[in-house]
């Protein structure tokens, strides 16, 4: 069997798989921590003295601006406020690092929560691009989707640090907490959150080849999950949203049980341990605010990413066995073409996989019965590269080729301006 090699490769899975544990109203701290007045302080009842912080110095030079930016943002210390209404039983401490991973969680044998510089990168590089016609906005995915996911971490830690009785699939469980957490704010709030957690998991985590042993739910199954869930505790604000998506009739009819049922296990299991008073004056401050600065800082984000994309492929055909080489540039070496290969393709399935950079990808595929897709060999749009049939192979693009290896012509493939996630679809 041929390897699967690395490149490009964004572990998205383990954003969400791996994703250890995140304390459950970390939700609104962090859209504080991005959209929060710059200078503003904590009122003195909100301080938490069970919290500390640290932005920790990445390896990676690239990251710097962003360590600046987070720090400008108060993004910790942002998150230890809107914690103080919760009377946790461990002190916390609250860290932003280098992971060499995409991810956010909660180390429940440490108590800390670790925020991933990788996790936040991948979110800005898959938010919607400036001019692309969207309904979501790219501060609904880089803002809510963050979020989003933190707050589904949080069930996680809820239900650690609370010994909260979980019936049935505790990932499930965690996906109902960050949205129905995401409701007892204002309109703008929960419409951010939801609005971001319900592109990632549809446009992210739902192109993925679904695992039906794992513990999570399918994306597009926590994608119709969430829609309902929101459309249940607040039907008026969130119908236009439900009526563009292609939730059933039949499913939203009983949304609002669905949200009734998570708000009664959430008033007996988890609000005696919630500061009332506290709670109040959290929710009564404007998390989603965005000052100028921050606002430019955010479309300065946006603009960076115009020429990246994520790619996917599909095997549509009754090919077998099919996988996939290519020929494209990656997001942290933008000037370097690489070919790579095999990238294996599920049978009437996809694989995402991954982020690359530019405005073309170059593509070739091979399956069972000597099955090929590729360029012929008159095809000046194509690019000829070296392939090898037997193992998987990585090197810069126009290499000769070395023993074992064959020259073929690969597909171009050219990207718009607008898209943010391209889908190959092999027939």
């Amino acid at each position: 069997m041929r390897v699967v090699p690395a490149a490009f490769r964004q572990p998205q899975s383990d954003a969400v798989r791996s994703t250890v544990r995140v304390v459950t109203l970390a939700l609104v701290a962090l859209v504080a921590a991005w959209c929060g007045p710059v200078a503003a302080q904590a009122p003195a009842e909100l301080v938490s003295g069970t919290v500390s912080y640290a932005y920790l110095p990445p390896k990676s030079p690239k990251y710097v601006p962003m360590v600046e930016r987070l720090k400008a943002f108060r993004i910790l210390e942002q998150l230890s406020e809107f914690l103080a209404p919760l009377r946790l039983p461990h002190k916390l401490t609250l860290t932003t690092k280098e992971c060499g991973f995409v991810n956010a969680y909660y180390a429940p044998s440490r108590w800390v929560i670790e925020v991933c510089y990788e996790f936040v990168e991948t979110l800005e590089r898959i938010g919607p691009k400036q001019g692309e016609t969207s309904e979501f906005t790219y501060e609904e995915v880089v803002v809510g989707a963050l979020v989003g996911v933190l707050l589904h971490e949080g069930g996680h830690s809820v239900f650690d640090m609370l010994d909260v009785p979980v019936f049935g699939r505790e990932e499930d469980a965690a996906d109902e907490m960050s949205t129905f957490i995401a409701m007892q704010f204002s309109k703008d709030v929960a419409l951010s959150i939801v609005k971001g957690y319900a592109y990632i998991t549809k446009s992210w985590f739902g192109v993925s080849v679904p695992i039906y042993s794992d513990e999570h739910g399918t994306g597009l199954q926590r994608y119709y999950n969430t829609l309902c869930i929101a459309y249940g505790g607040a039907p008026d604000l969130f119908k236009d949203f439900v009526a563009k998506s292609d939730l059933p009739k039949e499913r939203a009819a009983n949304c609002p049980n669905e949200y009734q049922q998570i708000k009664r296990a959430f008033e007996k299991t988890i609000l005696p341990f919630v500061d009332q008073e506290k709670l109040k004056k959290v929710q009564a401050t404007p998390w989603l605010q965005l000052t100028p600065t921050q606002a430019a800082a955010l479309k300065q984000q946006q603009q960076a990413q115009q020429q990246t994309f994520t790619f996917s492929v599909c095997n549509m055909s009754k090919v077998s066995n099919v996988s996939v080489a290519l020929m494209g540039k990656s997001p942290n070496d933008p000037n370097t073409w690489r070919v790579v290969g095999w990238f294996e393709i599920p049978d009437s399935g996809c694989n995402y996989i991954g982020s690359f950079y530019g405005d073309k990808i170059y593509w070739y595929a091979e399956g069972s019965n000597k099955a090929v897709w590729r360029a012929a060999e008159t095809d000046r749009t194509g690019s000829k590269q070296c392939i090898d049939h037997a193992k998987a192979f990585e090197e810069v693009g126009g290499t000769k080729c070395s023993a074992g290896q064959v020259q073929v012509n690969f597909r171009l493939r050219t990207i718009s301006p607008a898209d943010v996630g391209v889908t190959l679809r092999l027939n």
